[in-house]
């Protein structure tokens, strides 16, 4: 980690940015950094932030599993935004989620949990809602933040829960003659009406218009599974078409389309 120069000043302490083709930063007394000026001698802002973040923080480490689908959109956006991190493999056939240390971050067992600094959270939700307002140009106002994070909050229920532990489940997780028919039904329902709305989110080559924001990383990571499994889906072609632009992306292709048929039991 780089030394960093600082001058202590009435607002808080204030990083000396030169050492980092950055302006100069204030660290206000409740620990957070001045979102202004962000202006570098070279390269985009963002590009100049991440290297200042990757200078002064410690590095981010994600617990779970890559084969996991609430891990991987944690992944995925982590890789968007250029951030240095290191994954350990945690959960499923890797076990290591109902240790007393891994409990202490997240006492339910779940992946995936971010830990830096000595903190840990979890909630795939809640971990992308911190990379993006810390790292990714979330808003700061909270009604245009809201705005997005509804929906980020909605898919939860509405597009994941009917796709993943319902029809992923039954599809891949559950014999063929086990299956719960009636319950796959009514998931495959509920999705052609998320879904439709989930289209009408799209402005411009994603959600979040010409740039990736919480939303995207959410929903967007869901349509891997939700394409390449057969059931019956909503014609939506703006759907479809912005799930094409998303397989263009490399890091979507390496963190979120991650073959899943392994997983699949013998008579499913």
């Amino acid at each position: 980690m780089a030394a960093v120069a600082f001058d202590v000043t009435p607002e808080g302490i204030r990083i000396l940015g030169n050492q980092f083709g950055l302006s100069d930063h204030i660290i206000f007394a409740n620990g957070a950094l001045s979102d202004a000026p962000y202006r570098s001698k070279s390269g985009s802002p963002l590009a100049m932030r991440q290297r200042f973040y990757r200078d002064i923080e410690k590095m981010i480490t994600i617990h779970g599993r890559i084969s996991s689908s609430n891990v991987q959109p944690v992944i995925w956006c982590l890789e968007e935004l250029g951030l240095e991190y290191e994954r350990l493999d945690v959960s499923g056939p890797f076990g290591g989620n109902d240790t007393p240390e891994f409990l202490a971050m997240n006492p339910l067992g779940l992946v995936p949990v971010l830990e830096q600094d000595g903190q840990a959270i979890s909630e795939v939700v809640t971990i992308l809602r911190y990379l993006m307002r810390r790292y990714g140009g979330h808003p700061a106002d909270p009604m245009a933040a809201a705005r997005i994070e509804r929906w980020a909050d909605m898919s939860r229920q509405h597009v994941y829960v009917p796709l993943i532990p319902m029809i992923f489940w039954q599809l891949i997780r559950t014999p063929a003659s086990e299956r719960n028919e009636a319950g796959v039904a009514n998931a495959i329902a509920s999705l052609k009406q998320s879904m439709s709305i989930v289209e009408g989110l799209i402005e411009g080559p994603f959600i979040g218009g010409n740039s990736l924001n919480l939303v995207d990383y959410q929903i967007g990571s869901l349509l891997y599974r939700y394409y390449e499994m057969d059931f019956e889906k909503a014609d939506l072609p703006g759907l479809r078409a912005y799930y094409d632009r998303l397989c263009e992306r490399p890091a979507y292709r390496d963190f979120v389309m991650v073959d899943f048929m392994s997983m699949k039991v013998p008579g499913a």
